[in-house]
């Protein structure tokens, strides 16, 4: 791999990647002495998405003695170099340390996005998919729209489904997944800066390699027990749509619908403690809120160490040059990364759009991200913090909804306030025409002889049959990659 020059965090705008630096830290001894008299340790947490755990990597260089500094390389608390029983070793080369994986494809959750051929099929036919899931082995989940009996079509999950036997719906390009792979450098001539490139080369819709140094991102709302705890759920608010489609019921009011479609940050408070500390409190969303604070916590002159926490977790403790600061500044570029829901709940319909008895549900997803920077010249006290490339104090200060606004709205109000959109759920397997007039008048939608002896009835089903959707929401805002599916 050719070498490249360092990249700072802002350079991929995706708002769904494939890794993100949970944590860096860059220390001496003149900041921490348990890294040794001589030493100095430079460690990266990335999570990469996916994978159940993060990825620790830990630098630590000894330069006891002058023009030999010896090093030892760890990732996931085991020893990659030396790679024999010493505890550190001279580099004689640059040395470089790769771990690959599968990155995430672009597409999933989007409705037909993609294409399937079957695995057995009789003849070559495509057919419109959906991919749900990627799994850890390079398979996929997808729901593929087949030919029904009697025409239309009828939803079907298939848990397998090769890579090979996927393409994409516009240009029938066959999916390419990505391979990526985390890249560790300690160069021979100056083994006190390594760094940490990310690769990621195909994929749909992106370049072919996209290389970072410093990839800093959190998630949004924060995890309840920390980094590497289980994440927090994911903010949703849900609707209840009337048989006749003529009233939706949604579970928040007005203004907190509002701030959740809109995701807009809201300042809370910010506070200047000294000259040497300082913090900002916001919400994004109505349903979380976040702390970012930067403080020198060495009073040595000498030492330059700057500490960035974010909801009490430490996200960057390094020198400004550890970090690609402008020159004269330290500065420091991450994002928070979400995802928030939409869920339907809404009365299944037959081809012809008439209502049945039975309830679906319906989940549009929304994937964003926040680009954050906090910089400073020489005074912390004088600080600032950007959010989207907007200043702090430009911000709303966050407020409390009213305890009387509406949450029941018939579809056209939603439309008009929200730019939303009440879908439909199909089932192409419902009787249409006669058939269902009968069944709609023979036992409230149950039909047959069933309908005319309700004693005799059986219960209506608690799984529901596949089915598909229809009319999903509108276009999704700048740094948002929005999706739907079908839950049952």
């Amino acid at each position: 791999m050719a070498k490249m020059r360092k990249s700072r965090t802002s350079n991929i705008k995706d708002a769904e990647i494939d890794f993100r630096v949970l944590r860096f830290t860059s220390h001496d001894n003149a900041f921490l002495s348990a890294v040794g008299r001589h030493s100095q340790e430079s460690r990266w947490l990335v999570e990469v998405i996916g994978k159940p755990e993060p990825v620790d990597i830990c630098v630590t260089v000894d330069k006891a003695i002058m023009g030999s500094p010896e090093v030892h390389v760890s990732c996931k608390g085991e020893q990659v170099f030396p790679t024999d029983s010493h505890q550190k070793a001279k580099l004689v080369n640059d040395f470089y340390w790769r771990w690959p994986f599968r990155g995430t494809v672009r597409g999933l959750l989007v409705p037909d996005a993609y294409e399937v051929l079957p695995e057995h099929s009789v003849k070559e036919q495509w057919l419109s998919a959906t991919l749900s899931q990627q799994t850890e082995d390079g398979f996929f989940k997808a729901t593929v729209k087949m030919p029904a009996v009697g025409g239309g079509f009828k939803s079907v999950e298939l848990p397998v489904v090769r890579a090979s036997n996927i393409r994409d719906a516009k240009t029938h390009m066959p999916l390419v997944v990505p391979e990526c792979e985390l890249v560790l450098e300690v160069p021979v001539q100056n083994p006190l800066h390594p760094t940490l490139r990310a690769a990621r080369a195909g994929g749909r819709g992106g370049p072919d390699e996209q290389l970072v140094t410093h990839l800093f991102a959190r998630r949004t709302p924060a995890p309840p027990q920390g980094l590497t705890g289980p994440r927090a759920e994911d903010p949703r608010v849900t609707f209840q749509v009337s048989k006749d489609r003529t009233k939706v019921n949604a579970s928040v009011g007005y203004s907190r619908l509002k701030h959740f479609l809109t995701g807009e940050v809201r300042a809370v408070r910010r506070e200047t403690e000294s000259r040497l500390k300082k913090w900002w409190r916001f919400q994004i969303g109505p349903f979380a809120e976040h702390i970012v604070q930067v403080e020198k916590k060495s009073k040595s002159a000498a030492d330059k160490t700057i500490t960035l926490t974010v909801d009490g977790e430490v996200l960057c403790e390094a020198k400004a040059e550890d970090i690609e600061s402008r020159e004269d500044w330290w500065e420091c570029h991450f994002r928070f990364m979400g995802e928030r829901y939409l869920d339907w709940n809404v009365h299944t319909c037959n081809s012809d759009g008439v209502p049945l008895d039975a309830m679906g549900n319906v989940v549009q997803r929304t994937a964003f991200a926040h680009f954050c920077s906090v910089s400073f010249v020489e005074d912390i006290s004088e600080a600032t913090l950007y959010i989207d490339n907007r200043e702090y104090a430009d911000f709303p200060d966050a407020r409390e909804p009213m305890s009387t606004e509406p949450t029941e709205w018939t579809p056209e109000a939603l439309g008009a306030s929200f730019g939303l959109m009440v879908p439909h759920k199909i089932d192409p397997d419902a009787p249409t025409g006669l058939g269902a007039v009968l069944a709609n008048s023979l036992g409230g939608g149950r039909g047959g002889l069933f309908g005319m002896f309700g004693c005799c009835a059986p219960s209506e089903a608690s799984v529901q049959k596949d089915d598909i959707v229809a009319g999903v929401d509108a276009a999704a805002e700048t740094n948002e990659i929005t999706a739907t599916k079908t839950e049952h």
